[in-house]
């Protein structure tokens, strides 16, 4: 069994049971009841949060939540839908997202069930609808932490001399830590990144992906061991925690060096410190009532489940309170309080 590094450790489901435990027998007002416990205070969520549809056809929960995971519902960014528009709209990813968002507070909190976000490329072959879910956004955050406080960074490489680059993007080369003890960093290469300041950006941007590979060294461990069966169809490219915290780094490596394009078009939401708290608690205090697992039938939050509470927590207290970076207000990134018990 893998262990993973102390920095990322959480409560168990056995920790959280012996904490000061209250019941939540209805979706309802769950974001502010999360938001509201103690750092020796739990919940026991007895409601279903995996909508009922992904039920069908399945034996236990975690198949639900599996189902919801690769097929729940996402945020369509009202993004730029040709190359040309692109060029044409001022708008940056995050006046997007701020944008679309908001549809979230005109919501019944228990009737919100988006797992992430989507958009589409608006120019080159790879036009896969890329896919971000809501819980891999605070912990790519968690992960950029690590790297800035315990591991030396983020290594950062870019191969951005051709002159393709301002129309197509960099290709940069990130070496990212692993969460799980003695495993190597991966070795990440972050494509169509938006690194020139030009009128092309406003497109470059929407085609970003990512590759894994790992140094040959190290090529007995598979990358994708534990992703294998969750990378997504070939209509559609999941960003994962290693992705972005690689995009981050690349972001804070230009604003050294002056060049704020890429924060300026970064499209992945950075929580507020209000969002990392949520998201702890999400990991260190709540336990959910499953009749399909064993035992006394609690069990933490799958990561279909955290999205789905993510989503609502972005309607209960709005884009710029959860959903927003304001260093002025939440300081560096890199300082967010992620041991919380």
């Amino acid at each position: 069994m893998t262990e993973r590094k102390s920095f990322f450790a959480e409560r168990t489901a056995e920790e959280i049971r012996k904490l000061e435990l209250s019941q939540a027998s209805s979706q309802r007002n769950l974001v502010e009841r999360i938001s509201e416990l103690g750092a020796e205070q739990g919940l026991v969520i007895r409601a279903q949060i995996i909508p009922g549809r992904f039920f069908q056809n399945v034996e236990k929960t975690a198949e639900a939540s599996r189902k919801c995971y690769k097929h729940g519902d996402l945020i369509a960014l009202s993004q730029p839908r040709t190359q040309q528009d692109a060029y044409a709209c001022q708008d940056i990813p995050l006046a997007i997202r701020a944008r679309d968002f908001s549809q979230l507070a005109k919501m019944k909190e228990e009737e919100i069930n988006f797992i992430g976000y989507s958009w589409y490329p608006v120019q080159g072959r790879d036009r896969r609808k890329r896919v971000v879910p809501f819980a891999w956004l605070p912990e790519a955050l968690r992960l950029f932490g690590y790297a800035e406080t315990m591991a030396g960074g983020i290594q950062v490489k870019p191969y951005a001399d051709a002159k393709r680059v301002q129309v197509e993007g960099a290709d940069i080369i990130c070496k990212v830590p692993s969460r799980t003890r003695k495993k190597p960093r991966y070795k990440i290469k972050i494509q169509h990144a938006p690194v020139q300041g030009t009128t092309e950006r406003r497109a470059v941007v929407w085609s970003l992906a990512s590759d894994f590979q790992i140094d040959p060294e190290h090529s007995k461990w598979n990358i994708r061991y534990t992703w294998k069966d969750d990378r997504e169809s070939s209509d559609r490219f999941t960003f994962y925690p290693h992705d972005i915290a690689a995009y981050i780094a690349i972001a804070g490596n230009y604003w050294k060096q002056h060049n704020l394009t890429p924060m300026e078009m970064n499209p992945f939401m950075l929580v507020s410190r209000l969002g990392a708290d949520f998201y702890n608690k999400l990991g260190n205090n709540i336990l959910v009532f499953d009749p399909t697992t064993g035992g006394e039938h609690l069990r933490k939050p799958h990561i279909a489940e955290k999205s789905i509470l993510i989503a609502r927590a972005i309607g209960y207290f709005g884009h710029d309170e959860f959903a927003f970076w304001s260093p002025e207000r939440d300081g560096k990134l890199k300082d967010y309080d992620w041991t919380r018990f």
